[in-house]
């Protein structure tokens, strides 16, 4: 598992937004598809094609999204695209406090400048992001990271007991996200 500094070092749009990221993990998986396929279908994706997230949801008592239809990059929620390059990138920034028994969501941010530039204490500034880096014989690596910056001391101490019990569960909402990629692009629609 990568460092949150190797995270940082990558220079990538959400890197770059959060300087301060105290906070990160990165996933990646080879998806048998070029490219321009894994990026439709990381758009198609809806929280029905995910198998351990829903449950995770129901759990968390978000489980309203257990039958839901809606795309993962449907608004409101954690993936809502806040830059996007096509077939290459694509970056989602929210910010909260995701500590709290139900999840309060801070202002919402449009772009990744509007993210960076939020400094108002007590409050966590997150993202998660996708690249796609086409391999040869029509194949994609397929990487997630989330990053994360508390804007204050005392948001930080929140998250980071917080970050110690979900940290596992968000790689496996990660994997899962990076499994239903594979298991869609064989079988789309």
């Amino acid at each position: 598992m990568p460092t949150r500094a190797q995270i940082l070092e990558t220079g990538t749009p959400l890197a770059v937004a959060l300087p301060g990221c105290r906070f990160a993990s990165r996933h990646g998986a080879v998806i048998d598809a070029p490219p321009e396929l894994v990026w439709s279908v990381l758009h198609e994706l809806r929280w029905v094609d995910l198998r351990v997230t829903l449950v995770l949801c129901a759990v968390r008592g978000i489980g309203g999204l257990t039958g839901s239809r809606r795309r993962l990059v449907d608004p409101p929620g954690p993936m809502t695209p806040i830059e996007e390059q096509p077939s290459r990138y694509l970056c989602s920034g929210q910010i909260g406090k995701p500590w709290t028994l139900r999840p309060v969501t801070g202002p919402a941010v449009q772009d990744l400048a509007g993210l960076r530039a939020f400094t108002e204490p007590g409050w966590l500034k997150y993202g998660m992001e996708w690249t796609l880096t086409p391999l040869p014989g029509g194949r994609t690596f397929v990487e997630t990271a989330t990053l994360c910056e508390p804007t204050d001391a005392a948001a930080a101490r929140r998250f980071a007991g917080y970050w110690r019990g979900i940290r596992f569960f968000s790689g496996l909402i990660r994997q899962d996200i990076l499994a239903a990629l594979q298991r869609c692009v064989r079988c789309p629609g």
